[in-house]
């Protein structure tokens, strides 16, 4: 019996925390399912342990995220490639590029530049961006849910009122530094001055407002969300078309009604009445937290139960996976909406 394709991932994680890193969780579902075997490479990865892997066994694939932790040569990547046998190579970019303060690292495009395809969160001018840099196609996958907040657990329920932000502030001498972050500000000052809005912003750069929490470890975010009765996001880089960024989905997880920004390109995501209320300025997100505020809680509950299980059914790492390698290895294909969106034909302009 012929065993399943190896895929070996490359992983981008600054730290390995093992199956807590982003697709770990969802590569082992699909070997559980028989689909794929896989092998996973941490930050750390040398050019001797892709040696010592492709004399163990060469992948049939390989997966590789954004390698910031590490810069690569062209020659190490045609070096470590040829070691492996050649396999090919596909790409997830899972960050927003653009403008003066974000362009794309040298160290990555040299990956992308070697890939077959490049799977981004965001297309528009970031699939143009990528495409001119590279003549690689781009294709279009949302940012999604980790299996890790996917997971069944207790749910305590909310202890009042609450309406928890999530987000960080990045300023120098008091200018913010990252599209978008003013409308963030802006958002939170408002949220502020609700009444019978208890505001809990969770995030570093917020001084020491009452409101201010602090900064919450990456697992530690379905927690403080579910204390709430609301949770409350704002992207940034609101202008790349499809662009959420992973924290959408995972508010979603925590089973509370989320309000956060609106993007072009993101009519595929649940409306309201399943949890998600997409605002297009931080007046109109305050406004609309302010509404909430007088519906009934048993209400918003249940809506935050559907949000739950749409994610859980439309938007998780596994759906993306799935999406990405069905085509080389033949995977059946994830029904999912995003897939089918009218964002397609932008995409198939820059292929």
């Amino acid at each position: 019996m012929t065993a399943p394709p190896l895929v070996l991932q490359l992983s981008n994680d600054v730290r390995d925390d093992g199956p807590d890193n982003r697709f770990v969780r969802a590569f082992a579902e699909l070997a559980a399912e028989g689909l794929l075997r896989h092998r996973y490479l941490a930050p750390a990865v040398t050019p001797v342990d892709l040696r010592e892997l492709a004399e163990a066994e060469p992948p049939a694939l390989v997966l590789v995220q954004s390698p910031q932790s590490r810069s690569w040569t062209d020659r190490q990547i045609d070096e470590l490639l040829g070691a492996l046998g050649g396999p090919p190579v596909l790409a997830w970019e899972g960050d927003a590029w653009g403008g003066p303060l974000k362009r794309p690292r040298e160290s990555n495009l040299r990956w992308l530049r070697r890939s077959s395809a490049i799977h981004s969160v965001a297309v528009g001018a970031q699939a143009d961006l990528l495409h001119r840099a590279t003549g690689v196609p781009v294709h279009y996958v949302p940012h999604a849910a980790p299996l890790r907040f996917c997971a069944d657990g207790e749910d305590p329920g909310p202890t009042g009122s609450r309406v928890a932000f999530l987000g960080t502030r990045r300023t120098f001498l008091g200018v913010e530094l990252l599209p978008d972050d003013g409308e963030r500000l802006a958002l939170v000052r408002l949220l502020a001055r609700t009444e019978g809005c208890e505001l809990a912003v969770y995030g570093r750069g917020w001084g020491r407002k009452p409101y201010a929490y602090g900064g919450v470890p990456f697992l530690g975010q379905l927690a403080v969300m579910r204390d709430g009765l609301i949770t409350v996001g704002w992207d940034r880089y609101r202008h790349h078309t499809g662009y959420a960024s992973d924290r959408l989905a995972i508010s979603l997880c925590s089973g509370r009604v989320h309000v956060t920004s609106r993007q072009p390109g993101l009519d595929w995501l649940p409306g309201p009445e399943d949890g998600l209320h997409l605002s297009g300025t931080p007046r109109e997100a305050a406004d609309t937290v302010r509404q909430l505020l007088t519906e009934g809680p048993d209400e918003l509950l249940a809506r935050g139960a559907r949000a739950r299980a749409w994610v859980r059914a439309h938007l998780t790492e596994t759906h993306v996976l799935r999406h990405i390698l069905a085509p080389r290895l033949g995977l059946p294909v994830p029904s999912v909406p995003w897939a089918t969106t009218a964002l397609a034909p932008s995409i198939r302009q820059v292929s």
